[in-house]
């Protein structure tokens, strides 16, 4: 299910990411940070994926772009470029709480509140959802982990979490931009009213290793 080392996910002939967030470079530049457009980079990291999962369909799972209001001069013009770029025979985009108006911008995607894959509902998370899917996947938390070595130096690392809500289980997605900001596993409130309900869940760095409980990380 998970691709190893990636913030993506297989599922059937499906590769699954979310939170792209296309036009971010913007924000960061406002705040001081000089940085080039993502949209290449993330296509050629996609179109790779492609590859080695032999995969034909791209879900992303919400967030592709970054303005949560309107739509700024940089996703008009990168967005497009973006979907573009991809390889994959079908995209389907599903609507997050920043893809206001996305589907001016997406032109040949399919845009969706939610797409079934077998067992799985894809659904970004910001909103509820009715189904009898046994597994909801959402993005939106952008979770990570933080580590502190020996010297003191401090890093993050991103990370899935998976748990039970109920009588489902639910996956939370890492975010697919490093850009676009982060919250720690063990200090935050997971947001959404499908995460929320995630009582203690277990928490797996990209390269599967299995850190425990999230509440029992120092």
């Amino acid at each position: 299910m998970f691709v190893k080392n990636e913030a993506a996910m297989k599922v059937d002939k499906y590769l699954i990411v979310a939170d792209v967030h296309i036009g971010i470079t913007k924000d960061l530049w406002q705040s001081g940070f000089s940085l080039p457009s993502q949209v290449k980079t993330m296509a050629k990291r996609l179109n790779k994926l492609k590859r080695i999962t032999r995969t034909k369909y791209l879900i992303i799972n919400g967030d592709l772009k970054h303005k949560t209001t309107g739509i700024s001069k940089q996703e008009l013009r990168e967005i497009p470029e973006f979907l573009k770029l991809l390889k994959f025979e079908k995209i389907i985009i599903i609507k997050g709480n920043h893809d206001g108006n996305i589907e001016k911008l997406a032109k040949g995607a399919s845009v969706r509140k939610s797409m079934p894959v077998g067992d799985y509902l894809f659904t970004h998370g910001h909103r509820r959802v009715n189904t009898k899917k046994k597994i909801i996947v959402v993005g939106h938390n952008h979770l990570v982990v933080r580590f502190q070595d020996d010297v003191g130096a401090i890093y993050k690392e991103p990370v899935w979490v998976r748990g039970k809500a109920g009588e489902k289980t639910v996956v939370i997605m890492p975010a697919f931009n490093e850009l676009s900001g982060n919250y720690e596993v063990n200090k935050c409130k997971f947001q959404g009213p499908i995460a929320s309900k995630l009582k203690n869940p277990r928490v797996y760095l990209l390269n599967g290793t299995d850190l425990g409980r999230a509440k029992d990380l120092v």
